[in-house]
C-alpha cells in the first residue's frame, strides 16, 4: 500500500521545508523584530496617556433642572462646540448644577492645547451667566484615570482636635442663642481643614431655606467656627422629625454627591425640656 502525498499551493511548511535557507532568515528576523520591540516599548510605570476627556461643572443653587439646562447647560455646549477639535459633547443637568463632558477627536496629539482654548472660551461665558449661577469649574484632566486615586475615608482627627472643635461649637451656640435656649436645635457639619467652607455651607443654606418655607425651621441663625459649619433655629420638631426631614431634602432637592463626603456630620445639638 502507498501513500499519495499531495503538493497543495500555499504549503507554508512544505515550502520553508524545501527552502530552508530562506525559513532561517525569517526566524532571525522574527527575533530580531521581537527584541527590538521589547527595547523600545514604554516602560513608565504609569504609561504617559493622551487624555481626550475634560468635564466642566457650573452650579446654580436652588434652581430647577429645567431652567439650568436652558440658561446654563446650553451656553457652556455652545461655547465648547466653538471649538473646531472636540468630537462630542455629552451634559448631565440636575437641579442645582450642571455637568458637560467634552471629548476631544482621537487625532489630536496636543490636547492640552485644545482643553487650554476651551477653558478660555468658557470664562468668557461666565459673565453671560445668570445671577447667582457659577462659576464653571473645568477639569480638564478629567480623563486621566491612570492618575486616579479614590478615598474610602476621611482623613484622621486627634483626640485634642475633636475637643477643641467641640468647645468652638459650644461657645459659637452659646453666643448665637443668648440664653434663649427652649425650642432651638443646632445642625451641624464638621469637616477636615482642607475642605473649603463654601463647599458645606451652600447645602446647608439651600436645606435652611427650604426648612423655613415648609415651616420645619424659624429664626434661623448661620453658624460657623474653625472647621465647623451649621444653622441654628428655632422649631417644634422633635429629633427623629428633624433627620427624615433632611433625608428626604437630601434625596429630592439636592444628590448625595452635592455633600462633601469628609464632613461629619448632621449633629443635632438640642436642649429639650
Amino acid at each position: 500500500m502507498s501513500i499519495k502525498q499531495t503538493e497543495g499551493k500555499g504549503n507554508i511548511a512544505r515550502f520553508f521545508t524545501d527552502n530552508r535557507q530562506i525559513g532561517w532568515v525569517v526566524l532571525v528576523a522574527t527575533l530580531l523584530w521581537g527584541v527590538f520591540g521589547y527595547m523600545s516599548m514604554p516602560k513608565r510605570k504609569d504609561p504617559d496617556i493622551p487624555v481626550r476627556v475634560a468635564l466642566a461643572i457650573c452650579p446654580w443653587p436652588g434652581i430647577a433642572s429645567d431652567k439650568v439646562e436652558q440658561l446654563v447647560t446650553r451656553k457652556i455646549e455652545q461655547a465648547a462646540t466653538g471649538n473646531s477639535k472636540v468630537e462630542r459633547v455629552d451634559s448631565t443637568t440636575q437641579d442645582n448644577i450642571s455637568v458637560v463632558q467634552v471629548r476631544l477627536l482621537d487625532s489630536i496629539e496636543n490636547t492640552a492645547q485644545e482643553f487650554q482654548d476651551i477653558g478660555q472660551r468658557l470664562q468668557q461665558i461666565e459673565k453671560d451667566l445668570p445671577d447667582g449661577a457659577g462659576p464653571i469649574t473645568w477639569i480638564s484632566d478629567f480623563g486621566d484615570t491612570a492618575a486616579l486615586m479614590l478615598t474610602v475615608a476621611s482623613p484622621p482627627v486627634s483626640e485634642m482636635e475633636i475637643e477643641l472643635g467641640a468647645r468652638g461649637v459650644r461657645e459659637a451656640i452659646e453666643k448665637e442663642r443668648r440664653g434663649d435656649v427652649s425650642g432651638r436645635v443646632t445642625l451641624v457639619y464638621c469637616y477636615p481643614a482642607s475642605v473649603s467652607p463654601v463647599l458645606v455651607e451652600r447645602p446647608l443654606k439651600l436645606f435652611a431655606d427650604q426648612a423655613q418655607r415648609d415651616g420645619i425651621a424659624r429664626d434661623v441663625r448661620p453658624l460657623s467656627v474653625g472647621s465647623c459649619s451649621g444653622i441654628d433655629f428655632a422649631t417644634s420638631r422633635d429629633d427623629a422629625e428633624i433627620n427624615a426631614y433632611g433625608r428626604q431634602f437630601i434625596d429630592r432637592r439636592i444628590q448625595v454627591s452635592d455633600v462633601h463626603p469628609d464632613t461629619w456630620g448632621p449633629i443635632l445639638i438640642a436642649i429639650r425640656g
